[in-house]
């Protein structure tokens, strides 16, 4: 009789969960679902190729002079929290931030059924319905029932008005590339504009696509860690030197201390997401946590009394 390995016990009881995490979600249960499943992946993979990698005598990262995260905290995710509701990416709430000077915003992308660009990070909740709607129906409903929609077009309008804004782009489907795309030809190639979008990478290679189609500086884009895996730090050390990418936004809590410190001591900025606590915002900058992508926190927050 074959021997049954943990290791093949472990992989019958993936298969088993992602099939039933997969029923679940047909029945429309919850985004968490989808994070759950990847958690569970990470958490049954191998990292000893990820521990082969010897960072000991790499260089500090290099950092372009005059780099937009310098002064930059915080990060206001999805235009912004209101009314204690988040991801509206609404007009009312980018318009409530610029009110408050705050001026680099994460923003959501989607396209409508008629393929035409506006900000939305999930049609079912924000929405109410997961029928993609055409770019009219859009612009005359509401996100949440109540709040203004906004498409790329009217964002690019608000870049052209206030000259510090900068947007982070978001984007959940696998057509970023697409999307980057439809951006700058939104802005009419305006350097003044397209060197204010900052652009977030989940994976390695998709740098050097983007800059095929526009040619941002090193300086436009940044790391984010969570749909490639938190349990291969090495990995992502290893693609920000290959494409010289100096700044790492991490989900909370995905990195113990050792990991954080050693992305810090190769000069990494590091963000952490998403952050609403100024007691934990504090904590976490004691430990080299440079800034936060957070719905609510301010400055005062992290620096006041």
């Amino acid at each position: 009789m074959k021997k049954v390995t943990r290791k093949t016990i472990g992989l019958i009881f993936f298969h088993m969960l992602v099939i039933t995490l997969t029923v679940l979600a047909f029945f429309k249960f919850p985004e968490e679902t989808i994070k759950l499943k990847a958690d569970i992946y990470y958490l049954l993979q191998t990292s000893k190729a990820d521990s082969k990698i010897d960072f000991t005598y790499y260089p500090s990262i290099a950092h372009t002079e005059n780099g937009w995260y310098q002064d930059v905290p915080l990060i206001y995710h999805a235009a912004g929290g209101i009314d204690g509701l988040d991801y509206t990416n609404s007009k009312e709430a980018l318009e409530q931030m610029l009110a408050k000077e705050n001026y680099f915003i994460e923003i959501d992308f989607m396209y409508t059924s008629d393929h035409e660009l506006i900000c939305m990070h999930e049609w079912e909740n924000q929405w109410g319905s997961e029928e993609l709607p055409t770019l009219a129906e859009f612009t005359a409903g509401k996100i949440y029932g109540k709040y203004t929609t906004l498409t790329a077009k009217e964002l690019i309008q608000y870049m052209e008005q206030y000259k510090d804004l900068h947007i982070i782009i978001d984007t959940k489907e696998d057509n970023q590339i697409e999307i980057i795309e439809s951006l700058v030809n939104l802005s009419a190639y305006d350097t003044n504009i397209t060197d204010r979008f900052i652009i977030q990478l989940y994976t390695d290679g998709v740098k050097a696509k983007i800059q095929e189609v526009y040619p941002f500086q090193d300086n436009n884009f940044l790391f984010t860690v969570y749909k490639f895996g938190a349990r291969f730090p090495n990995k992502i050390m290893k693609i920000c030197y290959d494409e010289n990418i100096s700044v790492v936004t991490v989900p909370y809590n995905k990195w113990d201390d050792e990991t954080r410190d050693l992305f810090l001591s190769k000069g990494f900025v590091i963000y952490e997401h998403t952050i609403n606590r100024p007691d934990l915002a504090r904590t976490l900058m004691s430990k080299g946590v440079h800034g936060f992508y957070t719905d609510f926190l301010s400055e005062e927050d992290l620096y006041g009394e």
